[in-house]
């Protein structure tokens, strides 16, 4: 088993650090000199490693991509149909937003960091590309097989679930307490489900 360099835990102890700031105070108000002192390393090193504040918060968005589309693998593999990965697909968001609520509020967060700078918004530009990419090579495995839907594009379909899914990821953040926000992810499986029902139909 590798051991981690010197360079890669000093790292991973700063996109901790700024993880956890983003997470409880936002974007806009985390300082490099702030996540310095609270990784344990001089102001100099930080900069070393990432450059600026675009650059910290452009590394923290790729790991937070790597391990959203880890578990979105986990969660998919060993699924049968088309269907049910879309459904699981769903599922993962929804214990994401149960689970691991400070990874929604920092996709939240870039995202609204980025309408203010231009290059980090290129970073979250990149990083939705990687998203969906990794979403639709996983929901059309079995399109070789000639399951796939006639109405509709797996690139749309993806661009449905993921927009459907932040959005009831923000109302959640906004308003915790309300269990009909939860229940959109239901919404959405049926959606789902009624889109491959009037698939099937117009195919026969």
């Amino acid at each position: 088993m590798k051991t981690a360099s010197k360079r890669e835990l000093t790292s991973g102890r700063i996109l901790d650090a700024t993880y956890q700031a983003i997470a409880a105070r936002g974007c806009s108000a985390v300082t490099l000199r702030e996540i310095a002192d609270e990784s344990g390393v001089a102001l100099s090193q930080l900069s070393y490693y990432f450059g600026n504040k675009d650059g910290l918060f452009a590394a923290v968005l790729e790991r937070m991509e790597r391990e959203y589309a880890q578990g979105i693998e986990a969660k998919l593999r060993n699924s049968t149909s088309f269907q049910e990965r879309l459904e699981r697909l769903v599922d993962y968001n929804r214990m994401l937003l149960k689970e691991n609520t400070d990874l929604y509020r920092n996709f939240l967060e870039f995202f609204n960091f980025a309408m203010a700078s231009p290059e980090f918004k290129k970073q979250v530009t990149t990083f939705l590309a990687g998203i969906s990419r990794t979403i639709e090579t996983q929901i059309t495995q079995d399109q070789k097989s000639g399951q796939k839907l006639a109405s509709f594009s797996s690139t749309a379909i993806t661009h449905f679930i993921l927009s459907a899914s932040f959005g009831i990821s923000l109302q959640h953040l906004l308003a915790p307490k309300n269990k009909d926000v939860e229940n959109g992810f239901d919404i959405i499986k049926t959606a789902i489900a009624i889109i491959f029902t009037a698939d099937s139909k117009k195919r026969n």
